[in-house]
């Protein structure tokens, strides 16, 4: 039995890097086994993705940051799903078909550019205010040339991501589109707890808690 993928995705700033941590923290507490991760990764072709958003553009870009998921899906993510975990990895193909999309590439190409990126058992899109959420990105600090824009950016990003959930939806994808509005970070973990845990209820992990497996003993 395999483990399970989680994606934590959404524009920048609304939260959703501290949304995943939160979430990885309250799952653990479970005595679920799990795996954090990110894309872009911290390879040399994730960093290059990550901060070479200036030299690199549309196909180019694209294709860059194709080559860091698969890469990513083989070293990191298949092995830990295959050792039972549950990973969760803050963006993947959402940011693809949202970011690619503003660098003026074809949804199609970026699909079959990606046709070959493992299928999450659950893509959570955050959404939010955002005026909010660029201000929060500003605050972080802006490595790309996608979040410098203001409200208005911030607008289509969130649109488009909104757009991208229905259309992953209608791909046959497991999409949970949550709006944040004015919660604080740990509720926004716990209902995205609630999401996870009846996923969890459906497909067993390859492990099990330590109270599962101290009964498993004993019988």
């Amino acid at each position: 039995m395999n483990g399970l993928f989680v994606v934590v995705d959404g524009p920048s700033g609304v939260g959703k890097t501290t949304a995943a941590a939160l979430l990885v923290r309250l799952l653990a507490d479970e005595g679920w086994p799990v795996h954090p991760t990110k894309e872009p990764t911290n390879s040399e072709l994730g960093r290059t993705a990550r901060y070479g958003t200036d030299e690199y553009r549309g196909l180019a870009l694209a294709c860059l940051v194709a080559a860091d998921r698969y890469h990513h899906l083989e070293t990191e993510i298949r092995p830990a799903l295959k050792g039972g975990k549950v990973v969760v990895c803050d963006r993947y193909l959402p940011t693809s078909l949202v970011l690619q999309r503003l660098d003026q590439v074809e949804p199609d190409y970026i699909w079959r550019l990606n046709r070959y990126a493992d299928r999450p058992d659950l893509t959570i899109i955050l959404t939010g205010d955002p005026t909010l959420s660029r201000t929060r990105a500003a605050e972080r600090g802006i490595h790309s040339r996608f979040h410098r824009g203001g409200p208005a950016a911030g607008r289509q990003e969130r649109d488009l991501y909104e757009q991208v959930a229905v259309e992953l939806n209608e791909a046959g994808f497991r999409v949970h589109l949550h709006d944040v509005g004015d919660q604080p970070p740990d509720q926004v973990a716990a209902a995205l707890l609630v999401e996870v845990r009846r996923l969890l209820d459906e497909v067993p992990t390859a492990q099990t808690t330590t109270a599962d497996a101290a009964l498993i003993s004993e019988s």
